[in-house]
């Protein structure tokens, strides 16, 4: 196991979240900092090509669920006085390859 130390953060400021009561029941709110916006798709794509695995998504209750390939972004959910709330601070991947060029 790396130690903390060597820890590089994929993003310059780290994204927060909270999960609380809304108008529609309970709502996932992420706030993600403009410094940390093109990391985060950077860091996004860096997992479609080093970390894809499959999943399923939900359509709703007409169309079901969808088995689909995906990847996933986790974070540890914190219980505090106004709810539940947390950070996303990945490791940065390092050398991943690009795939976006066309094999033509």
């Amino acid at each position: 196991m790396s130690d903390f130390n060597d820890f590089k953060p994929a993003f310059p400021l780290p994204l927060s979240f909270k999960i609380q009561d809304g108008k529609y029941g309970m709502q996932l709110g992420i706030f993600i900092p403009t410094e940390s916006i093109t990391h985060v798709i950077d860091h996004l794509q860096n997992l479609v090509n080093t970390k894809s695995s499959s999943g399923s998504v939900y359509l709703g209750k007409d169309k079901g669920t969808l088995k689909t390939n995906g990847v996933y972004l986790n974070a540890k959910v914190l219980d505090g006085e106004y709810g539940q709330y947390g950070q996303i601070n990945p490791q940065k991947i390092e050398n991943a390859p690009n795939t976006n060029e066309l094999p033509f």
